[in-house]
C-alpha cells in the first residue's frame, strides 16, 4: 500500500530524468517509479531513519534512490551496482516495511509465514543480511512496533 509522496508523483517526468542523469541511474521498462533522493521522502518509519543515521547513512546511494521506491511500489526489478553501493538496503528495507504492514493488519501466529525469503550465495552474505534485518527490526520494536521474527537458515549441500 506504499505510495510515493504526492508532490513527487506530480513532478514531470523530465525532473525524474534529470535526477537519474545526475546520479548516473540507467533504467529500462515502462511505468518506472520516480527516483526519491531522501530516506525521509521514502516514508520510512522514524526508527529506521534513526538507525540509518546511527550507521552513518545520511543520503541514499544511486541504487537506493531508484531501487527502494521501485521495490516499495511492488515492482520487480533487477538492480546492478558495485559492491558496497548499498544494494542490500534496496531489498531488506522494503521486506521489513511489507512485513511490518502485514503484522499490523493481520498478525502471524507462531509457525506462520514466512512473509519474505532472501536466498544468498554465501554463508557470510546471509549472516550480514540477517544482521542488517535484525538491526532494523529491533529498532522498530524498541519504538513500539510489533515484533518481526527473523530466521537465518543455513543448508548444507551434500
Amino acid at each position: 500500500s506504499w505510495k510515493a509522496p504526492r508532490y513527487i508523483l506530480n513532478m514531470p517526468d523530465t525532473r525524474h530524468e534529470r535526477v537519474r542523469k545526475k546520479f548516473h541511474i540507467l533504467v529500462d521498462g515502462d511505468g518506472i517509479p520516480a527516483p526519491i533522493k531522501s530516506f525521509r521522502e521514502m516514508k520510512l518509519p522514524p526508527a529506521i531513519l534513526k538507525g540509518l543515521k546511527k550507521k552513518g547513512i545520511i543520503h541514499p546511494t544511486p541504487i537506493q534512490i531508484q531501487g527502494i521506491p521501485t521495490v516499495l511500489s511492488g515492482r520487480d526489478m533487477i538492480g546492478i551496482a558495485f559492491t558496497g553501493s548499498g544494494k542490500t538496503l534496496v531489498f531488506t528495507l522494503p521486506i521489513i516495511m511489507f512485513a511490518l504492514e502485514q503484522e499490523k493488519r493481520l498478525p502471524f501466529f507462531k509457525r506462520e509465514g514466512p512473509y519474505g525469503l532472501i536466498i544468498c550465495p554465501s554463508r557470510e552474505l546471509a549472516r550480514q543480511t540477517h544482521g542488517i534485518i535484525e538491526y532494523y527490526c529491533k529498532l522498530l520494536e524498541e519504538e513500539g512496533a510489533p515484533q518481526l521474527r527473523t530466521a537465518l537458515l543455513q543448508l548444507k549441500v551434500l
